[in-house]
């Protein structure tokens, strides 16, 4: 006979080592730029030179599609920083829902403003969410590290 131990199971270390950061701006077309800008400062400071273009293309494709789907005062783009890959989300602030639908990447490349960014990324969706009348649109993408297209 013999004993063992069972052990927990193990943290997933690549969200626990993340940096999160959120930019948030009017809903406005100026603030494609400042989001464009802050997420080159936020890569070239954790050190992600490779990815800084093609983040900053998929943000501006994902803040022009966003834009006129939105129904709150401001624009929120959320970074998280993992160390084998980057997933940025470009949505509307008003994010009370409880119902949501998600357009699978097959639709988003049907969209002539989302065509590049499906392109460029590793993984990608749209996330819509209602309740009470209100509609929040919510874009995101991953690159990874090792390289940013996808094919």
């Amino acid at each position: 006979m013999s004993t063992a131990t069972l052990r927990g199971p193990s943290p997933n270390y690549d969200y626990v080592q993340a940096e999160h950061y959120r930019i948030t701006g009017p809903a406005v077309p100026s603030t494609a730029k400042l989001a464009r800008d802050s997420v080159r400062a936020i890569l070239a400071v954790t050190c992600r030179p490779r990815l800084i273009e093609p983040a900053r293309i998929c943000v501006s494709d994902a803040v022009a599609h966003v834009l006129p789907l939105m129904s709150g005062p401001f624009l929120v783009v959320g970074v998280s920083v993992h160390p084998s890959r980057l997933i940025i989300s470009v949505g509307d602030a008003c994010r009370d829902s409880r119902s949501s639908r998600r357009t699978m990447r097959r639709e988003m490349d049907a969209e002539p403003v989302l065509r590049l960014l499906c392109r460029l990324t590793h993984a990608a969706g749209v996330t819509r969410t209602w309740h009470n009348g209100r509609i929040a649109t919510q874009v995101w993408f991953e690159l990874h590290n090792a390289g940013a297209a996808h094919g």
